[in-house]
C-alpha cells in the first residue's frame, strides 16, 4: 500500500510554533480511544546537521499556510534523540477506507498541494538522503506488552527491523516485511530503561507537538504537553 497517498512533503511536514498551536482547532478522533491504528504511514527524513535555524524557518512559513489551506487528517511529528538525525511524521488510519477518504480529501485540496511541494523542495539542500515513505500494517499477533495509543506519550522507542521483536511493543510490518516496533514512554527516563532491550535497531524519539496535528483525544491525554493554554494555567 506505499505510496497510496499523496506525496509526503503535501501531507506531513509542518511547524506549528506555540502561537500557532495555541491557535488551532483540533482535529476529531481519526481512531477508536485507546486502539492502535490498523495502517500507519509513515515518513522518514534525514537532515544534515546545522540547519536547524534555516529549516525553523521553512517550517514556521509551511504551517502558516497549512494552517489557512486546511490540513484534512491528523499527524503525529517525532525526533530522534539517540542515533543520527531523523524526523518522522506518521499518520494513523482505522482502515484502508479511511486511508482512502483522507487520500481523496487531499486531491481535492490543489493549493494546499501545491504550497507542500514547494516547501518540499527548499529542503531538498538539507537533507543528508532522500525521504523514506512507508506504509505499515498492524500486525497483533506480533506484539507484545501494552498497546500503543498514537499520541498519549511524549517518548517513543522505536525499532526498526526485519527479525523478531526483542521486547515488549506494537509491531506494524510492511509488505516487504520492514517491521516498526513501537514502544510507548512517559518520560526520557523510561525510554532510556527501555533502550536497551529493544535491540540494536532502536532509536529514542520525543513527540514534537510543535510538529504535529493533533487529534482531540491526543489533546484530551495530556492537555498541558499539547496544548500552551493548558500548560500555563
Amino acid at each position: 500500500m506505499s505510496g497510496v497517498l499523496p506525496m509526503r512533503p503535501l501531507l506531513f511536514v509542518l511547524w506549528l510554533g506555540v502561537s500557532l498551536l495555541s491557535r488551532l482547532t483540533f482535529v476529531q478522533n481519526p481512531t477508536p480511544r485507546n486502539q492502535s491504528p490498523r495502517i500507519l504511514y509513515i515518513s522518514r527524513e534525514f537532515w544534515k546537521p546545522g540547519h536547524e535555524a534555516t529549516l525553523r524557518q521553512i517550517e514556521a512559513e509551511a504551517a502558516r499556510i497549512c494552517i489557512g489551506l486546511g490540513v484534512p487528517h491528523p499527524y503525529l511529528g517525532i525526533e530522534s534523540l539517540t542515533g543520527p538525525k531523523e524526523v518522522w511524521y506518521i499518520n494513523g488510519f482505522a482502515s484502508a477506507e479511511e486511508l482512502k477518504q483522507v487520500t481523496e480529501a487531499y486531491g481535492k485540496k490543489p493549493e494546499l498541494l501545491a504550497a507542500m511541494n514547494r516547501f518540499a523542495q527548499q529542503r531538498r539542500e538539507f537533507q543528508s538522503q532522500p525521504n523514506i515513505e512507508k506504509t505499515a500494517t498492524h500486525r497483533p499477533e506480533l506484539s507484545r506488552g501494552p498497546e500503543w495509543v498514537v499520541g498519549e506519550d511524549r517518548f517513543l522507542v522505536i525499532a526498526v527491523t526485519k527479525g523478531d521483536p526483542h521486547s515488549d511493543g506494537t509491531v506494524f510490518e510492511t509488505q516487504d516485511g520492514l517491521r516498526f516496533i513501537m514502544t510507548a514512554a512517559k518520560t526520557r527516563a523510561e525510554a532510556d530503561a527501555k533502550l536497551s532491550a529493544a535491540g540494536p535497531d532502536a532509536k529514542i524519539f520525543a513527540v514534537h507537538p510543535e510538529f504535529s496535528m493533533p487529534a482531540a483525544q491526543w489533546v484530551a491525554s495530556d492537555p498541558s504537553f499539547w496544548d500552551p493554554k493548558e500548560a500555563k494555567k
